[in-house]
């Protein structure tokens, strides 16, 4: 992964939507479960790049709060 994507914040989203994306298509849910996990991850990742490019953080993550 290239160092700029780091701090990338449309690269993790884009990557949790993929996950997101895949999920839908299968039909396991051990297999489900682990991809919307991942997608959780991704947007925390996005999160914590918008920390550090010191963008608004009350802007809400489009990811579901528990």
């Amino acid at each position: 992964m290239p160092a700029s994507h780091v701090n990338d914040v449309n690269h993790w989203r884009d990557r949790a939507a993929e996950m997101r994306a895949l999920s839908d298509m299968m039909t396991d849910v051990d297999a489900v479960a682990i991809m919307l996990r991942l997608a959780d991850d991704y947007d925390l990742l996005a999160d914590r790049a918008v920390a550090r490019a010191g963008h608004d953080i009350n802007t809400p993550s489009p990811r579901p709060h528990n």
